[in-house]
C-alpha cells in the first residue's frame, strides 16, 4: 500500500503558522504520517514553506494544541503523532459547541430534530447492547428524580445523567459524540418549558425507557422514546406560545444556572 506524500501548499502572508499547523493536521488525519512516527522538525518545516524557524515552532504549538502531535527533548526528542484521548476530543468538541451554540444561528427545533434522529437509534441499540453495569447507570438517576421537592436544576442535572447513561449504553463513540452536540443545548433550551414540566410525568416516561432497555426491548425503548419527546414537544409549544421553534434561536435564552454540578452531558 502507498503513502501518500506531503505536498506543502503555497502560504498566504497573514498567519503563516496558522496556515502550517492546518496542513499538517490534514496530512496526518490523511495519513501521511502514521501515529507515532516523528514530522518534520522545526528547521526542516521553515526551509519547506520558506519561514523562520520560530514561525515553524508557532505551527507545531498550534497542532500540538489539537492533541494530535506531542513533543519530546532529548537525543530521539521531536514532535510525534499521537492519537487523541477520547476524553479529550469529547471535551475540545463540547468547547465548541458551547460557543457555536452562543454565537450561532442554531434554532430550538434543530435540537428538536436531532434529538429526535439521533435518540431514537440510541435507544434501540443500547436494548441491544446495554450491560449490567450500564442499566444501573440508567437506573439510578431514575429513582434519584422521583424526589419532585429537590431543586429543579438538581432536577435537571439527573435528567442529563440519565439520557448520557443511555447514550453510551449504545457503546457508539460516533453516536456519542454527535449527541454531545444536542446535549450541550439543554441548559438552555430546558429554560423554555422547564417551569410548565410534569416532573412525575417525565420520571415515569424514563421509568418507561430504562424498563425496555432492561428487557431488551428496541421497538419498546423507541416507543418509550418517542412518548417522552412527544411529551416534551407538547409542553415546549404550550410554552412558547405563538413563537415556534423555528424562530427561537438558542444563543437568546438564559441558562437554568450558570454552571452543572455534574460532568456528564444530557437530556
Amino acid at each position: 500500500m502507498n503513502r501518500a506524500e506531503f505536498v506543502p501548499e503555497e502560504l498566504s502572508r497573514k498567519d503563516a503558522s496558522g496556515q502550517i499547523a492546518r496542513q499538517l493536521r490534514l496530512a496526518i488525519s490523511s495519513g501521511v504520517w502514521e501515529p507515532g512516527e516523528r514530522l518534520p522538525t522545526e528547521q526542516e518545516l521553515g526551509e519547506t514553506f520558506d519561514v523562520a524557524r520560530a514561525t515553524a515552532r508557532e505551527a507545531l504549538k498550534l497542532l500540538s494544541a489539537t492533541g494530535l502531535v506531542t513533543s519530546t527533548r532529548g537525543g530521539a526528542g521531536g514532535t510525534y503523532v499521537t492519537v487523541p484521548d477520547s476524553e479529550d476530543v469529547a471535551g475540545q468538541l463540547s468547547d465548541a459547541i458551547r460557543l457555536w451554540y452562543r454565537v450561532g444561528n442554531v434554532s430550538v427545533a434543530d435540537v428538536d430534530e436531532a434529538r429526535w434522529v439521533l435518540e431514537t437509534h440510541i435507544v434501540d441499540l443500547a436494548a441491544q447492547r446495554r450491560s449490567v453495569d450500564d442499566l444501573e447507570a440508567i437506573r439510578r438517576p431514575v429513582e434519584a428524580a422521583s424526589d419532585f421537592d429537590m431543586d429543579i436544576a438538581d432536577w435537571l442535572d439527573l435528567d442529563l445523567e440519565f439520557h448520557s447513561a443511555v447514550t453510551r449504553a449504545a457503546k457508539n463513540k460516533i453516536l456519542e459524540l454527535a449527541m454531545s452536540a444536542v446535549h450541550q443545548s439543554r441548559p438552555a433550551t430546558n429554560t423554555v418549558f422547564v417551569e410548565f414540566l410534569d416532573r412525575e410525568v417525565v420520571m415515569k416516561q424514563h421509568e418507561a425507557i430504562y424498563l425496555a432497555i432492561a428487557a431488551s426491548d428496541p421497538a419498546a425503548a423507541m416507543a418509550a422514546l418517542h412518548s417522552h419527546v412527544g411529551y416534551l414537544d407538547k409542553v415546549r409549544r404550550e410554552a412558547l406560545n405563538d413563537r415556534k421553534g423555528e424562530d427561537v434561536v438558542v444563543a437568546s435564552l438564559p441558562t437554568v444556572r450558570s454552571g452543572q454540578s455534574r460532568s456528564s452531558p444530557a437530556r
